[in-house]
């Protein structure tokens, strides 16, 4: 289980904080560590808060607003 850190934003939409979202990485992309990504599916209580502002931004986009692309450094190993 994965967690992003504290201060994160949401990069196609900066405005909204994904700060303490969990999720599991279910793709990694990059071949160097320091230019990995990570494609993140959010887990079930991620989902239950995250804003309808952000799901409906989403949808108008073609967007999946239950998965995230975020770097390494974003991100930190979930408490069990």
């Amino acid at each position: 289980m994965i967690q992003v850190k504290e201060g994160v934003c949401l990069p196609e939409f900066p405005e909204i904080s994904c700060a303490g979202w969990t999720g599991m990485v279910v793709e990694v992309r990059g071949k160097k560590v320091s230019e990995r990504t990570y494609i993140l599916e959010w887990d079930e209580a991620t989902e239950k808060k995250i804003p309808e502002a952000y799901k409906t931004q989403c949808e108008a986009q073609q967007l999946l607003y239950t998965m995230a692309c975020l770097p390494g450094d974003d991100l930190t190993l979930a408490d069990a």
